[in-house]
């Protein structure tokens, strides 16, 4: 999809892609934010470029719409400019290895080269291009490419860049297998990077997409492996029990309380670690 610019096809074929897949995207978060919310973190196929695109555009969708300064029609450019903010990169993106000087000027200008490439495929809109343009710009000014600065950033720039550093942190990344647990996540955005990116949009996303998120599986105290079904705005989510403290998988993801104490949750669980039950993962939001 992404890659639709590459490959030649008609540049109104291409926005129209994009537009159509953000209109998707925009009345699924809509629709269900708890099965939304949990894709981006249970969903794991393809290559890490594609899925950050997808993750960073619901987490857009998510926090615009809890932020609710940007009507309908602006959320959906900004869904746009969540799914094609890198396109000037995306084989960089994935790219496992070292970076030598030449690949660090071309990510420190593809905000830049980007907007190019979307410009010249039809793209007019000046909202999507804007927030592509500025969303590695930062409040202190350390960021790129303009190094802009406080209220001469724009909201859609700022609500970009929120999620898109969220979605990069919470994701394995090709140099970083281990990804940040959510709620770990959300602490470093908020005490860490309270100088370059806005607190108050911070404070949303928590709200948006709860402190520990649908999707995140976690060990209970009482030795339990178990998935968040639905957020909470504190540490007490509801949960669906998928081993059990022997470690056996759970014929029915049962529910469990877990503001109880033995089922209050200790500590996060690679996905990696539970393979063998994707399938009743998947079955809970169904």
């Amino acid at each position: 999809m992404l890659l639709d610019q590459q490959a030649d096809i008609h540049r109104d074929q291409f926005v129209a892609r994009i537009r159509s897949l953000a209109s998707r995207l925009q009345a699924a978060c809509q629709r269900d934010p708890e099965a939304a919310i949990a894709a981006i973190h249970l969903f794991h196929e393809g290559e890490y470029a594609f899925r950050h695109h997808l993750s960073v555009a619901v987490v857009s969708a998510l926090l615009a719409e809890a932020d609710g300064r940007l009507d309908k029609a602006q959320q959906h450019s900004l869904i746009c400019a969540a799914l094609t903010h890198d396109i000037s990169i995306y084989s960089l993106a994935n790219h496992d290895g070292g970076l030598n000087e030449e690949k660090r000027r071309e990510i420190n200008q593809h905000p830049i080269t980007s907007c190019a490439a979307l410009k010249d495929v039809g793209v007019d809109d000046g909202l999507w291009l804007e927030a592509v343009l500025q969303h590695h710009e930062r409040l202190d000014g350390s960021g790129y490419p303009l190094c802009l600065s406080g209220s001469a950033i724009s909201l859609h720039g700022s609500l970009l860049a929120v999620a898109d550093v969220y979605c990069a942190m919470t994701r394995p990344r090709p140099y970083r297998p281990k990804a940040y647990f959510p709620m770990a996540a959300m602490r470093d955005l908020y005490v860490g990077q309270s100088q370059q990116l806005d607190n108050a949009l911070i404070q949303k996303l928590i709200k948006a997409l709860g402190l520990i998120p649908p999707g995140t599986i976690v060990k209970l105290k009482n030795g339990e492996i178990a998935v968040v079904k639905k957020r909470s705005t504190g540490n007490a989510p509801q949960v669906c029990c998928l081993y059990n403290r022997q470690g056996m998988p759970m014929a029915s993801p049962d529910a469990r309380n877990t503001a109880l104490p033995d089922y209050g949750i200790q500590g996060r669980v690679d996905y990696d670690n539970c393979r063998n039950v994707e399938a009743v993962i998947r079955r809970i939001w169904a």
